[in-house]
């Protein structure tokens, strides 16, 4: 008897431990469920706000050695400074079936500075409904040239070349005197046709701008007219030409610039076309590009061109990227005149660059170049000035 009221309470203690066992695994998994369930609404709410805001950027220091030489003069300047900090904020307002709705403001923090205190460069909304058809409208870039519409952080050389810097509103050299990275107020008409995987055969951009470049109204009442044709016939190949009609306030000149340059008429509109051509090639091998680009400015006509090229080096055990590339470089002011053998004012420069460049991970660039430099200069009598240069820059990007 007794072992049966032994056995009868250890069968009874044996099934409610294994109950509380069961009901605390229960609860447990139901925890963790609960959990994951919590975890993934989160990521959600987080990949919605991604599609929203992106945040990114980059800093990028640099290091100069400047050596040049004028009638046998040599003047040598080294310096480190930090050339470019940039922010950017953007995102897709919308993104479904009646199209795509995103937006861009793209700071510079080292332009908080006199004369550009202004550090914005982009601030525009784009809305494309459908892949043929799509307007921008706001501040962006001028797209009529291949390398003003690279981002500093990717260019494979350190300087970007003479005529996108003297005809395209991108460096301080700007015939026009706007130094403007390239970019002005306005709105554009763009599309492809002919769709592939990844990209459109054939691609448009029309579009009309103030002309007064970033941060500012127009100061006259002409605005800027451009067009550009794109030809892509693989991914990694394209072929363009372009085409900008313009009139520029260029009160700012003095008196004796605007006589020396032979301009004449209101200095409030003075013509400022631009036209050229050129190829891209961009693959995960090698990179070349070259372009040819002319431009009116009120009487001085100004010529460009450029060739560009490298081989890119995937290193093995995923520890980076390789590349080193050459550039020969050729810009004349007034050359038009040069041309018919009145070169009483043509200024001639010629830039060949050797440049290396390594990218450990994608978040870091390190890139050497060297350049020399050859300029004659006809309105100082055959004036020749040699330089050299070497540069060094980092880049960090988030």
């Amino acid at each position: 008897m007794k072992r049966f009221i032994l056995l009868a309470v250890i069968l009874v203690f044996g099934t409610t431990t294994t109950l509380s066992a069961q009901e605390v695994k229960e609860v447990a998994t139901e925890s963790i469920e609960a959990r994951l369930a919590k975890t993934e609404k989160r990521t959600a709410k987080l990949e919605k706000l991604k599609q929203y805001v992106a945040l990114s950027g980059f800093i990028q220091g640099e290091y100069d050695w400047i050596d040049n030489g004028t009638n046998g003069k040599t003047t040598t300047t080294s310096s480190f400074y930090i050339r470019r900090l940039r922010f950017t904020v953007a995102g897709y307002l919308y993104k479904g079936k009646a199209g795509k709705l995103d937006y861009r403001v793209y700071l510079d923090l080292a332009r908080i500075k006199n004369p550009n205190p202004n550090p914005i460069l982009d601030m525009w909304v784009r809305y494309q409904p459908v892949k043929e058809f799509g307007v921008q409208f706001g501040q962006f870039k001028d797209p009529i040239t291949f390398e003003a519409g690279i981002s500093p952080a990717k260019y494979d050389f350190i300087d970007f070349s003479y005529a996108v810097c003297n005809l395209a509103k991108m460096g301080s050299n700007d015939v026009a005197g706007l130094n403007v990275t390239a970019r002005d107020m306005g709105f554009q008409l763009f599309g492809g046709f002919i769709h592939r995987e990844g990209y459109s055969i054939l691609n448009y951009n029309v579009g009309v701008l103030n002309g007064n470049g970033i941060n500012a109204k127009d100061n006259n009442k002409s605005k800027d007219i451009f067009a550009r044709l794109t030809v892509k016939p693989t991914k990694d190949f394209a072929l363009a030409a372009y085409y900008q009609w313009g009139e520029a306030n260029l009160s700012h000149f003095s008196a004796e610039k605007y006589a020396e340059y032979g301009w004449s008429g209101n200095p409030e509109y003075v013509a400022t076309h631009r036209w050229g051509g050129g190829f891209e090639y961009d693959s995960t091998k090698a990179f070349a590009r070259g372009e040819y680009i002319a431009g009116l400015t009120g009487a001085l006509a100004s010529e460009g061109v450029y060739i560009e090229g490298g081989k890119k080096f995937n290193l093995p055990k995923n520890s980076g990227m390789l590349w080193a590339g050459g550039m020969v470089d050729y810009f004349c002011r007034n050359c038009f005149d040069y041309i018919h053998r009145d070169t009483k004012n043509a200024a001639i420069d010629m830039r060949y660059s050797l440049c290396v460049g390594y990218t450990p991970f994608k978040y870091l660039r390190i890139q050497l170049a060297y350049s020399l430099e050859h300029k004659i200069n006809q309105t100082l009598s055959n004036n020749r000035h040699f330089g050299n240069g070497v540069k060094l820059m980092v880049t960090g990007a988030f």
